[in-house]
């Protein structure tokens, strides 16, 4: 069996090899605070392989990743699933000018469309009733998107190829609800346009039969992980998945040296390969812990009166809803926070989002469900939240019947002058700059869009509840100067 790659580099930084090389801090322990960490930091020397033309370790360890994933090819990625994705998109960017995306995709999908003046066409997530988050993106929806393609531009099913380059979903979601990639895939497959699935949120699907399967083996052409987000693995790290014969690797490879930094972290690469081996070793007990500890806090919470466990996600998020209050998730994040010293993923609407993953121990669980537990009895008398009647799911982005209208393309609205206005002025106006809530950074308005009265109502709620909106400042917001 190869080295390791973090073996590799201890042996090599533990030998009385001099460093007349970079980095700057030559693994000096006189280099300061981080002199620790910088031990172990070195550059592209002999023996130690090159992220952009691999050859030994680092081509061993992407060969390992690609085992575990059942993947034709994979690649490390040091900065993120960022990297990943516009890579992802720009390799397919030459087959045609328009991509299909799901609307509730990261802004990097968005910027990768930016930068190859991509036409967007959105898929709409379904609706969940009861919840105030999307649902997943259905076949049927995905089959609707390619047929007003092809409504639109005359042409027949054999056309699709020429005129859609890729489609695009999240799966999961940042609340950790998953499409049907499998059916996706045959269904886009069968037009002979390539699949690409952000599943940053889901690098340990496939490792337990618990949880969902992972998309490189449903199907999908192009699979982005973020090994950070589920498995322990340093923050920054990820995984790009190729398969099938409608990607180019040769394409994607170019992409991923303009994208990728041209000095890699071997910390970074280290990281990745250490939890790729552990997943390996140790993944499928490690997740049956945590589906076991998951059940039995539902179980603590099934006599709460207000807070509630959605039932809906993949088991490696808990969305923990506050029944009745329809603007109580930023209330119970910062009680969370500030009483208890729980740091939840994010807050939105009547909900907060907790990821878990195998590194979860007991001790954390069991303080979030006493938390919860002791402050449903007294959830009535919080400050500032409201009890009513639980609204639909009324968010107009995610509607098919609310499509915005679109004024200018990305690029053109991107590269256009601007002038910045009250939001509250903004009705009518066309976005000149992305607007979204962070987390999970899915804009709310897209370059280009004419901003519509219940886009300013939502952003104004967002900001007087105290969410991070960003492309507004002091209450104003960027708009095309025509």
């Amino acid at each position: 069996m190869s080295r390791r790659l973090f073996e590799s580099l201890k042996n090599y930084c533990d030998s009385d090899y001099y460093p007349f090389h970079m980095p700057g801090h030559k693994r000096n322990p006189q280099s300061g605070a981080l002199a620790g960490f910088y031990h172990f930091d070195i550059t592209e020397i002999d023996g130690f392989d090159n992220l952009h033309q691999p050859q030994g370790l680092i081509k061993d360890a992407q060969e390992r990743a690609a085992g575990l994933y059942h993947s034709q090819e994979t690649y490390f990625l040091v900065n993120g699933s960022t990297a990943g994705i516009l890579s992802a998109v720009s390799s397919v960017a030459g087959r045609a000018d328009k991509l299909i995306i799901s609307r509730n995709c990261h802004r990097a999908v968005y910027h990768a469309a930016f930068l190859n003046r991509m036409q967007l066409c959105y898929l709409y997530p379904d609706e969940l009733d009861g919840h105030f988050f999307a649902g997943p993106v259905s076949v049927r929806e995905t089959e609707r998107a390619i047929r007003d393609i092809l409504i639109q531009e005359n042409a027949g099913a054999e056309d699709a190829r020429r005129l859609i380059a890729g489609v695009v979903i999240t799966s999961p979601s940042y609340e950790g609800i998953t499409s049907n990639v499998k059916e996706i895939a045959e269904l886009v497959h069968s037009y002979g346009i390539p699949l690409i699935v952000d599943q940053a949120h889901g690098a340990h699907f496939g490792l337990h039969p618990g949880y969902p399967a992972n998309a490189v083996t449903e199907g999908a052409d192009l699979v982005i992980h973020s090994v950070h987000k589920t498995l322990p693995a340093p923050t920054q790290t990820a995984l790009l998945h190729r398969n099938g014969a409608l990607t180019d690797g040769e394409v994607l490879r170019r992409y991923l040296r303009i994208y990728q930094s041209s000095s890699p972290s071997y910390l970074l690469m280290a990281g990745i390969d250490e939890a790729v081996f552990l997943a390996e070793r140790e993944g499928r007990a490690g997740l049956e812990r945590l589906l076991s500890r998951r059940r039995d806090f539902v179980r603590g919470m099934e006599d709460c009166r207000h807070i509630c466990v959605c039932p809906l996600t993949e088991p490696g998020k808990l969305v923990i809803e506050v029944k009745g209050y329809p603007d109580a998730g930023q209330a119970l994040y910062h009680i969370l926070r500030e009483k208890y010293h729980l740091q939840m993923e994010m807050a939105a609407g009547n909900y907060v989002v907790a990821i878990l993953t195998m590194m979860d121990g007991e001790e954390g669980l069991a303080r979030l469900l006493k938390a919860l537990r002791e402050t449903d009895r007294e959830f009535e008398e919080v400050p500032g939240v409201r009890r009513e009647q639980m609204r639909d799911f009324d968010e107009g982005r995610w509607r098919a019947k609310a499509l915005p209208q679109v004024d200018l393309t990305l690029w053109d609205a991107c590269n256009r002058p601007n002038r910045d206005v009250a939001l509250t002025q903004a009705q009518g106006e066309t976005a000149a700059e992305f607007v979204n809530l962070y987390p999970p950074g899915i804009p709310i308005l897209v370059p280009g869009e004419r901003i519509g009265r219940e886009t300013v109502e939502e952003v104004s709620s967002a900001l007087q509840s105290g969410y991070t909106v960003q492309g507004v400042s002091e209450g104003k917001i960027k708009v095309i100067q025509w």
